[in-house]
């Protein structure tokens, strides 16, 4: 047994260092020579079917082949390519994305500020709308002045809907009981556990919220496309249809495949020269810089603690205690003027959400501003940990809101009872036990559970009170769980600008007395280290071995190799906080 435990750890052991022999050999292999001018006129090639997502991560396995460029690094290139008179426009693949409605608005705002500026953006696509099931890709290609659609393909957009599995009575089945409460009614999150179907109050929300998500939609592509809303409805009612009644109706422009579109875009460009727009970020920037505006970002679902040193965690987390490092190093860094925290997350634990309210809080407090600026979603915790900045910016299309709290947890008495399994409790301490998954609660726990959720409720409602100066009345039509898109948070209160990272680095300058039409570093908090030194560093971690170590890191010149590559991964499924209990 012992022989083999040692050989298991051996061949574990030499696994590993050929991992790491294979990166350092990438980095050898692909280190590039001195890097190439980029062309005097050029087309930027973008391929939006994956959108970007709010931030990369390093872990082992998936680092090695997934995309670099986060969306703040998608955004600041266009803009840059925006004002480039070598970039003549952009040539963008549409596919059958899911990501959220709020990152394809953000990117349809920046190519209609690069059009603005007399630049063309051509976008190819096979089909669009996922066969009924989506609209964010024909939303994104909504925004170009030129849509080609292969000749084979469709247009599926046909609407919104939601569909939400309840579970309740699987559960009732194998004799599973959620125990805990919400505050309050619209807090419809346990509801997929707890309920059959949706209560009314959850109906009336979700409808609204969809409702306004897919007028939002009609009122952008109709205004594009210069149709009228009315009609724009009815074709959306009669998808899915064939590519030629796509073209007739005028929701696309031409019908060809892919080198149809490439010739097309050469044409109005007059050059055959392409560049990625990966290689394009990656041309050092030939403005300088003026302020500094830091840039701190929540991604995830909100936990306690920092990030974990594994080397194959693909969790997508907002890890409160690192986010608040993040904030607390951005307030002192002597040339950083303002501070953009961008939140994009469903919600966390209370206490976790808490800490990073009051890091903005303490930051505001060393004299810079704090702007918020919301991505797909800030709900829950994810509005908690926004509502103490100077402002709140939002897509029409983000979801926010969910100002409320709910407590879960499963008890499988009546399973283990089926099962000939019994449980017996010894304890001292009248709630010891509380949250067990074996027995129910006692009246006198059901009543603690009502008091914690009863106080988290009326702190979280405290905060969002002082912080964005709402009377009583008002507070409740916000609170009570409800969700909302941007826009209708907007009209109650919870936030105070529609608009995309852009719009909140504007609002950062305006507040921290930077010119608008100044030239901006947007500096990245915590310090962003090489992508590839991190992933080897995480590499190294599994003999014991940190590359932190001055003989051990990379040399310059090899790291900055390495990041041409751009090895980093897309964050992976949430995995929320562990059960029980969950707070939220």
């Amino acid at each position: 047994m012992r022989r083999y435990l040692v050989g298991l750890l051996a061949t574990i052991g030499v696994l590993t260092l050929l991992t790491i022999g294979a990166l350092a050999a990438a980095a050898l292999i692909w280190m590039p020579g001195p890097s190439r001018a980029l062309p005097a006129s050029m087309v930027i090639s973008l391929d939006l079917r994956r959108l970007p997502p709010e931030m990369t991560s390093t872990d082992l396995l998936s680092g090695l082949w997934r995309g670099s460029r986060d969306m703040p690094d998608t955004l600041e290139a266009l803009w840059r390519a925006a004002d480039d008179p070598r970039v003549k426009g952009l040539f963008i693949e549409i596919g059958d994305e899911q990501g959220g409605l709020a990152r394809v608005q953000e990117l349809r705002d920046a190519i209609l500020r690069l059009r603005s500026k007399g630049k063309f953006a051509v976008g190819f696509a096979e089909s669009v709308g996922g066969g009924g099931e989506r609209f964010g890709d024909y939303y994104l290609a909504s925004s170009l002045d030129e849509i080609w659609l292969q000749p084979s393909g469709s247009f599926g957009v046909a609407g919104i809907a939601i569909e939400t599995p309840f579970l309740k009575g699987g559960l009732d089945r194998l004799g599973v009981q959620i125990e805990g409460g919400k505050r309050h009614e619209y807090k419809s999150a346990p509801d997929s556990f707890t309920e059959k179907g949706f209560t009314a109050p959850a109906r009336r929300n979700l409808q609204r919220l969809i409702d306004s998500l897919y007028d939002q939609f009609i009122a952008d592509v109709a205004r594009e496309r210069r149709l009228e809303p009315a009609k724009l409805r009815q074709l959306v009612d009669s998808a899915p249809f064939g590519p030629q009644r796509a073209m007739d109706e005028g929701l696309v422009d031409k019908l060809g495949y892919r080198a149809d579109a490439w010739d097309a875009a050469w044409q109005r460009a007059g050059t055959r020269n392409a560049v990625g727009l990966d290689d394009y970020a990656a041309e050092p920037s030939r403005r300088r810089a003026g302020s500094t505006i830091a840039l701190v970002r929540a991604s995830g679902a909100i936990v306690s603690g920092r990030a974990s040193d594994s080397p194959f965690d693909e969790e997508a987390l907002a890890n409160a205690e690192d986010v608040v490092d993040a904030l607390e190093s951005a307030a002192s860094t002597p040339d950083v003027k303002a501070i953009v925290f961008r939140i994009d997350s469903p919600g966390g634990t209370y206490p976790a959400a808490d800490a990073m309210a009051d890091a903005v809080a303490r930051a505001r407090a060393s004299g810079k501003p704090v702007i918020v600026s919301m991505g797909d979603v800030a709900a829950s915790g994810g509005y908690l940990a926004a509502v103490r900045a100077d402002a709140i910016v939002a897509q029409a299309t983000t979801i926010t809101g969910s100002i409320g709290v709910f407590g879960m947890w499963p008890v499988a008495a009546d399973l283990l009872k089926s099962l000939g399994i019994s449980v017996e409790r010894l304890q001292a301490g009248t709630n010891a036990g509380l949250y067990s998954t074996f027995q129910l609660p006692t009246a006198a726990q059901r009543v603690a559970i009502d008091r914690e959720l009863d106080s988290i409720y009326a702190a979280f409602t405290a905060q969002v009170r002082d912080s964005r100066k709402l009377d009583d009345a008002r507070l409740d039509d916000a609170a009570r769980g409800r969700v909302f898109s941007g826009s209708d948070a907007r009209q109650a209160g919870l936030v105070d600008e529609l608009g995309g990272l852009a719009t909140a680095i504007d609002l950062a300058k305006a507040k921290s007395g930077i010119a608008q039409n100044a030239t901006i570093e947007l500096r990245r908090f915590p310090l962003e280290g090489n992508r590839w030194q991190k992933l080897l560093d995480r590499a190294m971690r599994l003999t014991g071995t940190e590359m932190t170590a001055p003989q051990l890191r990379l040399p310059r010149e090899m790291r900055d190799a390495l990041a041409q590559l751009g090895i980093a991964a897309r964050p992976g499924n949430v995995r929320l906080p562990p059960l029980p209990p969950l707070w939220r």
